[in-house]
């Protein structure tokens, strides 16, 4: 293995299984497991792994990775949790998702890999993602694929602008 497949692995495996609250954390934690590692090399790497800042449930922050990382799991479909989304709302071609501050950036990615087909694409602020759909696309079509992602999504939804 490569030093940089064997620096990312670990990586990963740390931001799976401690709380970094920043890339001084990861360093430090990196270097613990004998990996000696640079600022900008670590913040590619993070870039790379799609890893994302987030709210924890003590007031802070901590590095999360996607939820479709970890391809060993074998789910095709792998879920986000329902909590960090707050609403959903059709317009013809476009969805607003309003999430948790911090989650649209996760969410949206997650969005941007499943569902390319069906979607343009989606622009991420804090707590909001826009999904501009494809024509012919439905609010049912999407829907659809959000509800095996996100279980629950539908409870979420605010009007129906494109039946």
């Amino acid at each position: 293995m490569n030093k940089k497949t064997e620096r990312i692995e670990v990586l990963k495996q740390l931001i799976m299984t401690n709380k970094a609250a920043s890339q001084e954390d990861l360093c430090a934690m990196l270097k613990a497991k004998g990996i000696i590692t640079t600022q900008a090399t670590l913040s590619r790497d993070l870039k790379d792994l799609k890893v994302s800042k987030s709210p924890d449930s003590v007031g802070g922050y901590k590095y999360s990775l996607p939820a479709y990382a970890d391809e060993s799991v074998g789910n095709d479909h792998p879920s986000v949790s329902p909590v960090g989304i707050r609403s959903i709302e059709f317009s013809v071609q476009l969805a607003v998702i309003k999430t948790r501050p911090g989650y649209a950036n996760m969410v949206g990615s997650i969005i941007d890999e499943k569902l390319k087909h069906e979607i343009m694409g989606t622009i991420a602020g804090d707590d909001t993602l826009l999904l501009i759909l494809r024509i012919g696309t439905t609010s049912e079509d999407i829907l659809s694929i959000l509800s095996e992602l996100i279980p629950g999504i539908t409870s979420k939804v605010i009007g129906r602008g494109n039946k």
